[in-house]
């Protein structure tokens, strides 16, 4: 038997819908592509890389529900917000919406989406430390991160463009193939 890497590409498109605020939403879950619904196992992932064409307001959700649980905590990893000049991080623990359950932190990070060209960038929530940097190769060219005190194990991966922005998505997956050798 013998098991190999293989990296999967999944497309994806988000819709224009309207301004939809993080935390002012109770089911926020419902207005993101939910990426596990496409048979994909993204229960403890920890990495995502991808790459996207949108003009600005890119969104990962990551939560803690595997089921569109807007109850759970869940983070809004922003790419390109404020109209192309900030990225960063949200938190929310649950859906009561008050302010002591909520947590923002931006970076300024001027034009990194374009609406014309894909760009590739990669996500990172290991043991509360998160990350955003662009390209596809985890760990480098970082351009945002924070480390949450208290993390929560991500189940569902979700993706989202705010402000009627279509977005158009590459996302990358590893996976494994095993081969197993049968001798008679």
């Amino acid at each position: 038997m013998k098991t190999l890497g293989v990296v999967i590409e999944n497309t994806f498109t988000t819709p224009k819908t309207d301004f939809k605020n993080f935390y002012r939403i109770p089911d926020y879950l419902q207005y993101v592509v939910d990426i596990n619904k496409y048979g994909l196992d993204l229960s403890g992932i920890t990495t995502l890389t991808f790459e996207v064409k949108a003009c600005h307001a890119v969104k990962i959700v990551m939560s803690n529900s595997d089921e569109g649980d807007s109850s759970k905590p869940m983070y809004n990893i922003f790419i390109c917000g404020g109209q192309n000049r900030r990225s960063g991080f949200q938190r929310r623990n649950d859906d009561s919406l008050t302010p002591d359950t909520e947590f923002n932190v931006a970076y300024d990070t001027l034009d990194l989406c374009s609406c014309d060209e894909y760009r590739p960038f990669w996500v990172s929530a290991t043991n509360g430390d998160l990350m955003i940097g662009k390209g596809l190769i985890v760990g480098f060219n970082v351009i945002a991160e924070w480390t949450d005190p208290y993390p929560f194990m991500v189940r569902s991966i979700g993706l989202f463009t705010n402000q009627q922005i279509i977005g158009e998505w590459k996302v990358q997956m590893e996976g494994k193939i095993i081969f197993l050798f049968l001798m008679s």
